[in-house]
């Protein structure tokens, strides 16, 4: 096959390449709308407005009704804001937390930290295909249970989680607030997050910009602050108001929502491929993702290599790919996700995420196939 002479960038779980359509909106934003949206003039309220757009835009796009959106730096505060939110807000209530083991490092260094300040946390196992078990959600509520935050779409392996099914049976426990980080799920899997009560959504996820993620919360959720200010963003995050961010991001949830059918289609013969390939080779490689996971994220373990070595390699030869979830990458620990589903450490060492983009080719991946095959066999 030829080779093709050019980057491919298989990491797009760990960022997307912001669009030109939204670098434009970007410095368009910034150059036209540049008063503080929160001071009293007429160039202030027009930005005011544009705030108040994207806002609502985003919740349309998400299908989410009675909620508001706050705004934050990213994925990473947003899970910050919403646990450690619900924990001291609702510690009257109880201090129990239910979370999943395979959970972003965002999600469960919090909850580690509230373990430190007395909290209970159930960390619920996952089945093989990476998705937490209703049933036992289900018997590790108690009385004093305050909060269940459970991963949309994996970062890891690209599982889907029945949100839906399990904001259902939540709603059986007033008392217990839902929180979803589906951060990898917009634009990657057809996903309904109006029943739960907090989601968090990152802009350079899904070909926005960094630095810029929300929390959407229901009207009838009540949350502590991590930090004091002038009280914007409804007193839950205060400073300055990012305008270009804000709508950059909301520009990217309605692109990824709209266009989210033509997207899986368009890689779906791209995932098919790739399995096609490890599947005919079970000798070398263990594939840790589910047969339904989202196309955009496909993950294995090399069973006769260092995965550290041949990402290296692949690297060598201009295509990009990572060993587990970016925030993890420089740890040599196995990977968390990875290990839960298979309690294999071999496995959990030696993986490999592939995670593509819509404009990404199936001329990329076969490059891609016979790039790692030929790296398998030589290395010693």
């Amino acid at each position: 096959m030829k080779e093709i002479a050019k980057v491919i960038y298989f990491d797009n779980a760990a960022s997307t390449k912001t669009s030109s359509e939204n670098l434009s909106l970007f410095m368009e934003t910034s150059a036209n709308y540049y008063a503080n949206p929160s001071s009293h003039h007429s160039l202030a309220y027009e930005a005011s407005h544009k705030l108040s757009e994207a806002r609502s835009d985003i919740l349309k796009a998400l299908n989410i009704k009675g909620s508001s959106v706050i705004f934050t730096s990213g994925a990473t505060e947003a899970n910050n804001l919403a646990i450690k939110g619900v924990a001291y807000k609702y510690a009257s209530r109880g201090r129990h937390l239910i979370t999943s083991a395979v959970e972003h490092p965002s999600v469960l260094e919090v909850f580690k930290e509230l373990e430190k300040e007395g909290y209970e946390v159930t960390y619920l196992p996952v089945k093989e295909d990476c998705s937490v078990d209703i049933d036992s959600l289900k018997a590790a509520i108690r009385k004093d249970t305050i909060l269940v935050s459970l991963i949309y779409v994996n970062n890891e392996v690209g599982s889907i989680n029945p949100i839906p099914e399990i904001a259902s049976l939540l709603k059986e426990y007033p008392k217990i607030v839902f929180h979803t980080d589906a951060s990898q799920s917009v634009g990657k899997a057809e996903i309904d997050v109006s029943e739960a009560d907090l989601v968090t959504i990152s802009s350079h996820k899904i070909y926005g910009t960094k630095g810029s993620g929300a929390l959407i919360k229901k009207n009838n959720i009540s949350l502590s602050p991590l930090f004091n200010g002038g009280g914007q963003e409804e007193g839950l995050r205060s400073g300055t108001y990012d305008l270009p961010s804000a709508v950059v991001l909301s520009s990217a949830v309605k692109n990824a929502v709209k266009n989210v059918r033509e997207y899986i289609k368009t890689l779906t013969p791209l995932k098919d491929a790739l399995f096609t390939y490890l599947e005919a080779n079970p000798a070398l490689y263990h594939i840790n993702s589910p047969k339904d996971c989202t196309p955009f994220i496909i993950n294995f373990s090399l069973l006769t290599k260092k995965a550290s070595v041949v990402v290296e390699a692949l690297s060598r030869e201009g295509i990009m790919v990572s060993t587990r979830s970016s925030c993890h990458e420089k740890s040599n620990d196995p990977s968390h996700v990875v290990m839960s589903m298979f309690n294999d450490e071999k496995l959990g060492s030696e993986s490999i995420r592939v995670s593509f983009a819509p404009d990404n080719t199936l001329e990329e991946v076969n490059y891609f196939i016979e790039t790692l095959d030929r790296i398998i066999k030589e290395l010693y």
